[in-house]
């Protein structure tokens, strides 16, 4: 565990507004630890027994009841396959921006905190890249002014490029992470989080240095993960547009766009066919 049995709770706030990411609070989770190693803490167990315990009581589960201690989200099978890595990529589930970073896995992430099971600049490059912001803005939900980002419909149906040649693949992970660092460098220039330094990357005003180059690696990251997709045919027409709630935002042009949809569509039911096929 963290601190004196504590462990750092990451919220979807701490992704877009800390400079770093850094938790703003702590959580007790006892792991999938048995009462007895958990009364090894006596002080945070206490706490537990005394505000969790009598609304676990209530609980329709059973399990929920009798393992009242447990932190009730623990996600055993995901912490189990980021179980090598020492960190991964993360995003708030809601937001009106695409905005992924690096995050510990020693961290408890909240509900509100969507994790994926990747370490490398390739999956940041591609995750980050507005090919999967277009998806995501075809499938994602809404709530209020901003965008639910939920897994099934934003992750888990989106087509990752055949296997591209190496070469392209490793110009698109360097790419990444030089996008990567020039971001963190000018977060911390500026002393400013992910949402706000983001929103100066949106704003034509901004001509500021550090956020035109933002502007310029983003276009060279974008173009690096169409060539793993071997759709370098595509013009992005990186610039500033007006997307479909009428906000105006430095991205790909509408037209990119819709064929870049189009073309995820058409993979999409490409590889469930070749997954359908090999079933039989």
């Amino acid at each position: 565990m963290g601190i004196m049995g504590k462990d750092q709770y990451l919220t979807g706030e701490d992704i877009n507004l800390e400079l770093d990411q850094q938790p703003s609070r702590y959580v007790i989770c006892f792991h999938d630890w048995s009462v007895s190693k958990a009364e090894e803490y006596p002080e945070l167990l206490k706490i537990v027994e005394q505000k969790v315990k009598p609304e676990r009581e209530k609980a329709k589960q059973k399990r929920d009841r009798e393992r009242w201690w447990l932190y009730n989200s623990y996600r055993k099978e995901l912490r189990q396959a980021i179980r090598s890595l020492d960190r991964v990529l993360a995003r708030s589930r809601v937001s009106e921006l695409n905005m992924l970073a690096f995050v510990p896995t020693t961290l408890v992430a909240s509900e509100e905190v969507i994790v994926f099971a990747f370490d490398d600049y390739f999956h940041f490059a591609l995750l980050q890249s507005n090919v999967h912001e277009a998806w995501v803005r075809r499938n994602a939900s809404t709530m209020r002014t901003d965008i639910r980002y939920t897994p099934t419909d934003c992750f888990e149906t989106f087509a990752f490029p055949p296997t591209p040649a190496d070469a392209v693949r490793q110009e698109a992970e360097r790419l990444g992470e030089t996008y990567h660092e020039h971001r963190r460098q000018t977060m911390l220039a500026r002393q400013l989080g992910l949402t706000k330094t983001y929103n100066l990357f949106h704003k034509p005003e901004c001509t500021d240095t550090d956020i035109a180059r933002l502007r310029e690696l983003h276009a060279a990251m974008d173009r690096a993960i169409l060539a793993c997709y071997s759709w370098a045919d595509i013009e992005p027409g990186h610039g500033f547009h007006q997307n479909e709630r009428g906000q105006t935002r430095y991205t790909i042009s509408p037209t990119a766009r819709r064929d870049i949809l189009r073309r995820l569509l058409a993979l999409n039911l490409e590889i469930a066919a070749r997954e359908a096929a090999g079933q039989r």
